[in-house]
């Protein structure tokens, strides 16, 4: 059987030092291919017009577009101190967030689950964001509220989402066949008036319906 294509990966990150850094890790991963390493905006747009890469790690200094795309899906590079821009990224569509100073095992899993479609959040990253969620969302957000109509199955199903599991994951801890899960997340992005299940994993985290470690990254 044919190995899969390497995940092709655009690292666009203003700190030479951190650039560097992400470049000889994923240069060195196998299953990855470095599809390039740019220091801004401008490289970036070219850089993904001609090598068309599956995953862009990007650093939110950098102007990142109104809404992220789908592909190649977007993980914002984060530090501490940049909660507010973390959580616009991923109401944005951003598949995730990486602290840059994650190590190689948890920025290499990140990659992978981004460019299979997943929402990922490395352990670092899972407590910075349930913080971040509590102190800049209010509880009685008209999200919330949306939230709080879905069944116990969907939230349930929401909760996973949160927790950064596959749709086969998810499955294996509901006890369900994928393809119903498949519906039900689908359906559950949808009630949310969510546009991709970032945003309806975002809510799970805002709602208090994951905690820190709940996830696999």
């Amino acid at each position: 059987m044919l190995a899969p294509p390497p995940v092709r990966v655009l690292v666009a990150e203003r700190d030479p030092a951190v650039r560097a850094r992400l470049s000889t890790i994923l240069d060195g991963a196998d299953g990855v291919e470095l599809a390039g390493a740019v220091p801004d905006a401008t490289a970036a747009r070219i850089t993904l017009r001609r090598r068309l890469p599956d995953v862009l790690l990007l650093d939110l200094r950098l102007s990142p577009p109104e809404e992220f795309p789908r592909r190649p899906a977007v993980v914002a590079l984060a530090t501490f101190d940049s909660d507010a821009g973390i959580l616009r990224a991923l109401r944005d569509g951003a598949a995730g967030f990486l602290l840059r100073s994650a190590p190689p095992r948890d920025l290499i899993k990140v990659v992978r689950l981004a460019a299979d479609g997943h929402l990922v959040l490395s352990p670092d990253a899972n407590r910075r964001l349930v913080s971040a969620a509590s102190r800049l969302s209010g509880p009685r957000d008209d999200r919330m509220a949306a939230v709080d109509r879905l069944t116990a199955q969907e939230t349930r199903v929401l909760a996973a989402v949160g927790a950064a599991l596959t749709n086969a994951e998810i499955a294996e801890r509901l006890e369900l066949p994928e393809p119903v899960v498949r519906e039900q997340v689908a359906r559950v992005v949808r009630k949310l008036g969510c546009a991709h299940r970032t945003g309806a994993g975002l809510l799970a985290y805002e709602r208090g319906l994951c905690r820190p470690g709940d996830g696999r990254a």
